[in-house]
């Protein structure tokens, strides 16, 4: 069963023992969308499409 937490406490959680901000991101949209965990909260649902890309 996957934990509920919030963006924030996922966010926390992991950049804490991640190396870069770039690893955070990464590990995070990898254990939401493989269901690791599920957020709650305001992102209650919520899954990160890995295909946007944004202006710079």
């Amino acid at each position: 069963m996957a934990a509920k937490v919030t963006l924030l406490e996922l966010v926390n959680a992991v950049a804490e023992h991640a190396r870069s901000e770039d690893e955070t991101v990464a590990t995070i949209i990898y254990m939401v969308n493989r269901g690791v965990v599920r957020l709650c909260g305001t992102f209650k649902g919520a899954r990160f499409d890995v295909n946007v890309r944004t202006a710079a």
